[in-house]
């Protein structure tokens, strides 16, 4: 039986492709980094803080540039 890629997948039945183990974990962690780039994006959109959760207590961080500067399309620049 040959390999369905994950289109095919789809495909079938209409339902997505099934992940496990590995391919699971890092669908999950890759969300979970795009979740909080939002988070700090809105956040600095609103200018409100990020709550966070460090050692057990819950926290309100600024939100870091580095998580969302990429969101951001850059400025407009009329040509001369």
């Amino acid at each position: 039986m040959t390999e369905l890629s994950g289109i095919d997948q789809v495909a079938v039945g209409g339902h997505p492709p099934v992940l496990r183990g590995e391919e699971l974990a890092e669908s999950v962690l890759r969300s979970l980094w795009l979740a909080a780039k939002d988070a700090h994006l809105l956040a600095y959109q609103t200018g409100t803080g990020v709550v966070t959760r460090r050692n057990g207590k819950v926290e309100v961080v600024p939100p870091d540039p580095a998580m969302y500067e990429d969101l951001i399309p850059p400025p407009f620049q009329a040509s001369d």
